[in-house]
Order: structure tokens, then sequence, then C-alpha cells
């Protein structure tokens, strides 16, 4: 996540989806908005969207989603998101969602979602929302790893859940934040195995943020599923640590979703990303 406050011109073609507050629930360890209220924020933005433009307001969510995060939200900041679809180049008819700290006038986080049939719709260029567009992460849907395959590449299960109603929507399916939710839940147990241990965050005052994230959805969880959620970590570089996280069914195994995350250690005082240790601690990490 880039911290310093970035401003740019708003597309006038954008239409305003989505406002909200940051409550103090939302914000997580490290003081500032958690991972899946950016990801709930922008999923009704994307419903009003379609809704207001030939589409369902019910419907299913979108093969992919590209999320990127470029800004903190704290404790009482006011939101707004702006949507469209993109004109041209290689995502042409992808729907983009522009998530905006309105006291700053910085741009918070950016959404890319495959296309839902609302091309030409509200359409920008893509130069005008290139931040939106993928960086860290590859655009094309993920192919689930077998969870097998998961933990025999260093990864363990870091999450056992059942999917509650009260997690659903009207058609019992597992609404987009909650998927997020329990990425978020297993991330610090995946930074452990990867040798970026807790001690050392403690020890200097470090944590752990989201740059990008990019969700591929293969079935979707139902209320009373029971969910495992493999994960592992997947690469290290300068100050990039990544992580991917497989989502299966318990009943049968099946994929449900595949979430592809690029993160970095947060400097809690000066809110500026730093180097991640020269040598990771596996020796002191869970499962070793």
């Amino acid at each position: 996540m880039d911290t310093t406050a970035e401003t740019a011109p708003t597309p006038a073609e954008l239409a305003e989806t989505h406002r909200a507050f940051v409550n103090t629930w939302e914000c997580d360890e490290n003081a500032h908005l958690n991972v899946q209220f950016y990801f709930k924020r922008i999923d009704e933005a994307a419903r009003f969207f379609a809704a207001t433009h030939g589409g369902a307001l019910d419907g299913a969510l979108p093969h992919v989603r590209h999320v990127r995060f470029h800004a903190e939200l704290h404790v009482g900041a006011i939101t707004r998101i702006l949507s469209g679809t993109i004109a041209d180049g290689p995502f042409r008819g992808y729907v983009v969602h522009l998530l905006e700290n309105l006291e700053t006038g910085a741009l918070a986080a950016t959404a890319l979602d495959t296309p839902n049939g609302a091309d030409g719709t509200r359409a920008v260029p893509a130069a005008a929302v290139a931040r939106a567009l993928p960086r860290g992460v590859e655009p094309e849907p993920a192919v689930p790893m077998p969870g097998e395959a998961v933990l025999a590449a260093n990864g363990l299960i870091a999450s056992r859940s059942i999917a509650l109603p009260g997690e659903c929507d009207a058609a019992g399916r597992l609404t987009e934040q909650f998927y997020v939710a329990r990425f978020t839940d297993a991330a610090p147990h995946v930074w452990e195995q990867g040798g970026v241990t807790i001690r050392w965050l403690r020890r200097h005052n470090y944590g752990r943020v989201a740059l990008e994230m990019k969700i591929t959805h293969h079935q979707a969880a139902r209320a009373g599923d029971g969910l495992l959620l493999y994960a592992r970590p997947s690469a290290f570089s300068g100050k990039t640590f990544r992580l991917r996280h497989e989502m299966k069914r318990l009943s049968d195994g099946a994929p449900l979703v595949t979430g592809e995350v690029v993160a970095v250690v947060l400097d809690l005082q000066t809110r500026k990303s730093v180097a991640l240790p020269a040598t990771l601690d596996t020796d002191s990490a869970c499962g070793h």
C-alpha cells in the first residue's frame, strides 16, 4: 500500500456507486481499515453499478476481482466509489472501481472486475484509470492448486471454518467480504510459516499490509459449507512478500476461490514500507 496520499483527476464518465464511513470496529491491529472492508465496499458498489445498468443486484461474483491498495484509510474517513467500464486495450469491457477518501482527495483503492455485460457503459479510456490495472499479480484467472500441492510447497491449512447464514447473501452464497475475512485471518499464519515472524514484527513495531490482491472465483461457498483454507508463502522479492490462498469445500474438496496477494511490511511509526529481514526466521516459524 502506498501510504502517501495521491490525488488525480476523476474521469467524469464514472458513476458514483457507494458512500461510506470508516468505523472503529472495521480497523485492524495496524489502525487502518481492514482489507475485508475494502472488498465489502467494492462489492456493494459493483452490485449497484450492475443493477443500474441493466444487470442484477444479486448476481454472482465476478470470475476475477483484482484490487490494488494505494493509501490507508483511518477511523472517521469518509469515502465514495466511482464505477465504470474500460473502453479500450486488453481490459476493454472490464468494470473498474475507484475508492476515494473524500476528506483528503486521495485514491485509497482500485478494483478491476471481469466483464459483467455492461461493456460500453460509463466507459473511460484505460489510460485514465491506469492505477487500477494489474501490476504485481498476473490478470489471468488463477488455476486452483490441489490442497496436497499447497502443503508440499511449505504450506499449511491456515483456517477451518463454516460458512454462516449471516455471512451469505439472499441466495445463500458466501459474500466477497467473508472470503477475504478468512484470507486476512489466515495471513499471519502464512507470514509466520514463511519466516516473517510476529516476534520480529513486534520487536521493530512493524505491521503487515497488502498492496495488491486478486480473487479468482471457481464455485460459490454456501451457508453451512465447511471450508478449508490452504495457504502458503509463494515468493520473496525486495520488500514484497507473496501469499497464495486456496479455499476448498470440506465435503468434496471442490475448489471455491484462489487468492493471490502481494504484501509488504509497514513501519507503524513512519507508515512507510520497509525491507524484509535479510535472514528469514524460519527456525522459529510455526510448523518447523
